[in-house]
C-alpha cells in the first residue's frame, strides 16, 4: 500500500474513513494524542515534540505508521505504531504507541477500522505480529480497553515495565 493510499478500511454509514496520515494530518494528530494522554492521567510533551514524532513516522515508512481516522476534514481517530525487531518473534513486528479516537466518535468501531487499517498495512510491510502495552489497572476505562482489544483478537502477553532514561 503506497503510503498516502486509503487503507480501504471505511465505516458502513461511511461517515469516516481511515488512511495513512499525511503531513496535513498533523494539527488533529497533536490534539489527538495530548487529549488521549490527559485521558491517561499522562501529561502530554509539547506539541512541537509531538508533531516532530509524528512527522517522522509519516514521513519514514520503515520507523513505522500513523493512520488516522477521519469524518469530513475532522481527525477522529489516531493510531500510531512503530515497527520493532525483534529475535524471539522472529523478524519485524508492529507496537502500537497511541491509540484514541475522539470521545463523541466512541463505539462506533472507529478504533476497529484503524487496527484493521494497521493489520492490512502490516501484512504488506512483512508484520508478523502487533503487540499493545495497556495503560494502567488504575486507569478507569481499563475493562473496556482489555475488552475492546480482546474483540480485535489480542491476547493477554503479560506486563509491561519501563525505565526512563534522562
Amino acid at each position: 500500500m503506497s503510503r498516502s493510499r486509503q487503507t480501504g478500511v471505511q465505516s458502513p454509514e461511511q461517515s469516516w474513513i481511515v488512511h495513512c496520515a499525511t503531513i496535513e494530518d498533523l494539527a488533529g494528530i497533536v490534539v489527538a494524542v495530548q487529549e488521549l494522554l490527559l485521558e491517561l492521567g499522562g501529561t502530554p510533551p509539547f506539541a512541537r515534540s509531538l508533531e516532530d514524532v509524528a512527522r517522522e513516522l509519516i514521513d519514514d515508512g520503515d520507523a513505522g505508521t500513523v493512520l488516522v481516522a477521519r469524518a469530513g476534514s475532522e481527525v477522529v481517530g489516531v493510531l500510531a505504531a512503530s515497527w520493532q525487531l525483534a529475535m524471539h518473534v522472529p523478524g519485524r513486528y508492529a507496537l502500537i504507541q497511541d491509540l484514541w479516537v475522539h470521545a463523541a466518535w466512541r463505539n462506533r468501531a472507529i478504533g476497529a477500522d484503524l487496527i484493521t487499517g494497521l493489520v492490512e498495512l502490516g501484512r504488506e510491510q512483512g508484520i508478523t505480529r502487533i503487540e499493545v502495552g495497556l495503560p494502567r489497572e488504575s486507569f478507569a476505562s481499563i475493562e473496556a480497553t482489555e475488552r475492546f482489544y480482546h474483540d480485535q483478537d489480542f491476547h493477554i502477553l503479560g506486563p509491561r515495565m519501563r525505565r526512563v532514561l534522562s
